[in-house]
C-alpha cells in the first residue's frame, strides 16, 4: 500500500471485495472502535493479522460485493461497519473533494461532506493524496483536505470542528498536491505541513502540529528540520521508547525526524536526501527503516533504503534536535522508491 502521485488512474474507482468487510469487528461507538482506523493499520506496518481471507477477486465477478465511484490517491479506512474514504469528483472549477461514509456490507452511502478547492495550485487532478483517520475512543473521523482544511466529524457526519491551516498557520500548497494523513495519538490529533507564518514560524519549514482531538485547541507545534526542498506526505508513526512517547516521520527537507509526541520537542534528525521523503517509516526493534527516491547527499545517485538506530537521546544541555551522522546507519542498499511505503512482516521488509 502506498500513496502514488501518478500511479493510480486519475478516474479510479474504489472497489471493496468479499472478505474485506469481514476483516474488522463491528464495534459500538460507546466502546472503543475497532478496525483499520488509519493509513498503515493497527500496527503501523501495512499488515493485517486477519486470516481465512480470499486470495483472489475479479471486478464484476468473484468476491466483488460492491463499487462506489470516487477518484483519489489515498486509502479507505474501516471503523466497525463503516468505511470512510477521502476522494474527489468533478473536473476543473467543478472539482470537489469529499469525505464519504459507506456501509461496509452493502456500499450504501450513509453520509458525505464536500470541500471546495478554494485556493491551491494543484495540477493534473492530484487531489486527495491522503486518507481519513478514526479516533478509537470517540469514533470521530479526521481529514485534511488538499487546500488545508483540517476537519473533525462524528461517526454520524456532524461537523465537530474545522481549522483552515492556510489561514491560521500559513500552510503552503504545491502543484503536486501532497497532503498525507493525520494520526490520532491519545488525546492528540497530529498533522504536518510546510508552513510560513510569523515570528519564529516565519521561515518556510516542514512543521508538525498537535491539536486536542476534541476541542481543536493547538497543544504544540514542532520544527525539527531545515529548509524544505519539496512537500512530503509521509504519515508519522509513534512508539514508546525510554519512557517517552516518540513520533517519527520523513520530511520535505529530506530528514528522518524524531519528536517527543507529548511535547513537540525535537529529539533527533538524520538527513539522507536532497528532496523530500514521502514514504512512511517502519519501526523494527531498535531501528528505523526508511526509503526515498531523491538525490542522496553523499553521492549523485538517486534513492536509497537505510536503517538507522532509533534510541539516540540528547545529553544534558545538548542542543536539540541531535543531528545524526552516517555512523547512525546500520545498513543501506540502493533501492529507490519515491512514494510507496515499506511493509514489515516479522524480520522481513517488503518494498516495491
Amino acid at each position: 500500500m502506498g500513496y502514488r502521485d501518478c500511479g493510480l488512474n486519475r478516474k479510479s474507482w474504489m472497489v471493496l471485495f468479499f472478505g474485506l468487510s469481514c476483516i474488522f469487528s463491528t464495534a459500538s461507538f460507546s466502546e472503543n472502535v475497532e478496525g483499520w482506523l488509519n493509513w498503515r493499520g493497527p500496527e503501523q506496518i501495512g499488515v493485517s493479522q486477519e486470516t481465512d481471507l480470499p486470495d483472489r477477486w475479479q471486478p464484476g465477478g468473484e468476491n466483488h460485493l460492491w463499487t462506489h465511484g470516487l477518484s483519489g490517491r489515498g486509502s479507505p479506512v474501516i471503523a466497525g461497519d463503516k468505511v470512510y474514504a477521502f476522494g474527489y469528483r468533478g473536473e476543473g472549477p467543478d472539482l470537489r473533494e469529499y469525505l464519504v461514509c459507506l456501509d461496509s456490507q452493502t456500499g450504501e452511502k450513509m453520509w458525505e461532506h464536500g470541500f471546495n478547492d478554494f485556493l491551491s495550485d494543484i495540477i493534473y487532478e492530484r487531489y486527495s493524496i491522503g486518507c481519513p483517520v478514526v479516533d478509537p475512543e470517540t469514533g470521530n473521523v479526521y481529514v485534511l483536505t488538499s487546500p488545508g482544511i483540517f476537519a473533525c466529524f462524528s461517526a454520524d457526519g456532524d461537523l465537530q470542528w474545522e481549522i483552515s491551516m492556510m489561514e491560521q498557520y500559513g500552510r503552503l500548497t504545491f502543484p503536486n498536491g501532497r497532503t498525507g494523513a493525520p494520526i490520532v495519538d491519545g488525546d492528540l490529533v497530529i498533522i504536518h505541513a510546510i508552513t510560513s507564518n510569523w515570528g519564529a514560524d516565519g521561515p518556510a519549514r516542514d512543521r508538525f502540529y498537535a491539536f486536542d482531538k476534541k476541542t481543536s485547541e493547538l497543544v504544540w507545534t514542532s520544527t525539527p528540520g531545515v529548509g524544505p526542498q519539496d512537500s512530503s506526505f509521509s504519515t508519522p508513526i509513534v512508539e514508546w521508547r525510554n519512557g517517552k512517547r516518540l513520533l517519527y516521520s520523513g520530511t520535505g527537507c529530506g530528514n528522518i525526524v524524531c519528536i517527543n509526541a507529548k511535547t513537540g520537542e525535537p529529539v533527533w534528525r538524520y538527513r539522507l536526501s536532497r528532496g523530500g521523503i514521502n514514504s512512511s517509516l517502519l519501526i523494527h526493534q531498535d531501528h528505523i527503516i526508511a526509503i526515498h527516491g531523491k538525490e542522496n547527499l553523499d553521492s549523485s545517485e538517486v534513492g536509497r533504503m537505510v536503517v538507522v538506530t532509533a534510541g539516540t537521546e540528547p545529553e544534558e544541555g545538548e542542543a536539540v534536535p541531535v543531528v545524526l551522522d552516517q555512523s547512525a546507519e546500520v545498513w543501506r542498499n540502493s533501492l529507490t522508491m519515491f512514494t510507496s511505503s515499506p511493509v514489515l512482516v516479522g524480520d522481513r521488509v517488503y518494498q516495491v
